[in-house]
């Protein structure tokens, strides 16, 4: 076979393998069970780094987490109120907000389109080439609003929209309103959902010590229960993997100090089991085994300390780790390590590796070279990691073999 024949079969082999987790989403893009599990798209997290500056009118940071579409098409929101579509060459598309408007919320997607919610309380949809679809108001403008918008939840047909003061309403694709679910006390801005299509949430309890409330509605948006934590704070987003919901936070119980604590619950409501935790969570995470990692941090003064805690499906603890260090993101779970980013006690950024298997460290590397950055990770469907730059344009990307990008 002639060198030129061989590399056209090679290119064709290497498109058609790679066609399919390449081109636009086949699943839903915003993480709906918010697990922080990527075993799907690498055995381990990427280690090589490539900054990717930007060049476009708009040179401000990003201010919500990058929404890949795919591993080649990734977007960006700025803070002068551009939605930009990103590829490893560049800028592929942009879309300017009107004046004064920016994104009040992390982005979604389902398998038809886009979704950006406005601080003006507009609910934009966009197809995945960067045609406005349409747009709808929705919410009150957060410049009139106290509460803020929650972090827009995506199903295969549309979107799930509210703000902070208790207001929830799931829309289709096509713009129609399906439901509307009303509380009276604060939303917590991270919901999730599970393979149903269930959607549960965290809600404020009045007062100090009050009771916090995890409530299950169900895909229609009817409430099928909702179970109040008494005299407990959660601190941290809820997850939910198979059959399991995942909550983290403080118990009050006056005159003593709040005790942090783990609760694993079923999916009727049932707390099925509960662990105190040495200082308080910040982080969940749950692999496809139940699995649960807890990152916790010591807000104290002195050395930065940080810990990652493995407890099994059962509650028993597995393992635990130590870092001289303040995290500032969720472990993200690859198949058989994950990944973490921290800072050092003299503000240098760095990204540990971990082994799932017993919580030893894998491996270290340096992210000083980076600039300020927004922690709020996003991984690629091929197992790239991605965090937007927060002061000015421009992507961060840990990946392997850069060139497969360009096929």
């Amino acid at each position: 076979m002639s060198r030129s024949l061989l590399s056209l079969w090679l290119g064709l082999t290497l498109w058609g393998c790679q066609s399919e987790r390449w081109n636009l989403p086949t699943t839903l893009g915003g993480t709906p069970s918010r697990t922080h599990n990527y075993a799907s798209t690498a055995a381990e997290p990427p280690q090589l780094l490539f900054l990717q500056e930007l060049h476009h009118t708009d040179t401000s940071g990003c201010i919500q987490p990058p929404l890949p579409l795919s591993s080649r098409l990734t977007l960006l929101t700025t803070a002068n109120g551009s939605l930009l579509a990103v590829s490893a060459t560049g800028i592929q598309w942009s879309f300017r907000f009107p004046d004064g408007v920016t994104a009040g919320a992390a982005l979604a997607a389902d398998t038809t389109s886009v979704y950006v919610l406005g601080t003006n309380g507009m609910l934009y949809s966009f197809s995945f080439s960067g045609q406005l679809r349409w747009q709808k108001p929705i919410l009150d403008p957060l410049l009139t609003n106290d509460s803020p918008y929650i972090h827009l939840l995506p199903f295969t047909d549309g979107v799930l929209v509210g703000d902070a003061s208790g207001r929830l309403l799931r829309l289709s694709s096509n713009a129609s309103v399906l439901w509307e679910h009303h509380r009276r006390t604060q939303l917590d801005r991270y919901p999730v959902a599970d393979a149903q299509g269930n959607i549960i949430l965290g809600a404020k309890g009045q007062g100090d010590f009050a009771d916090d409330t995890i409530v299950f509605l169900e895909p229609n948006g009817r409430q099928r229960w909702a179970r109040a934590l008494s005299q407990t704070r959660l601190s941290c987003p809820i997850i939910v993997g198979d059959r399991l919901i995942v909550a983290a936070g403080l118990r009050f119980s006056q005159p003593h100090e709040p005790i942090p604590f783990l609760h694993a619950l079923s999916e009727t409501g049932t707390i099925l089991w509960s662990r105190t935790l040495p200082t308080s969570p910040r982080w969940l995470s749950l692999d496809d085994s139940n699995n649960v990692y807890v990152v916790i941090s010591s807000p104290g003064v002195g050395e930065p300390i940080s810990g990652i805690l493995c407890h099994s499906p059962q509650g028993h603890q597995r393992w635990q780790i130590y870092l001289r260090a303040t995290v500032v993101s969720p472990l993200l779970l690859f198949r058989t390590a994950g990944i973490l980013f921290a800072l050092q006690k003299n503000g240098a950024l760095g990204a540990y590796m971990l082994s799932l298997q017993d919580g030893s460290l894998r491996g270290f590397f340096s992210l000083e070279e980076a600039p300020p950055l927004l922690f709020q990770p996003a991984v690629t469907p091929d197992g790239s990691l991605l965090l937007g730059w927060s002061s000015r344009l421009g992507l961060l990307r840990l990946g392997e073999h850069p060139w497969q990008w360009l096929f």
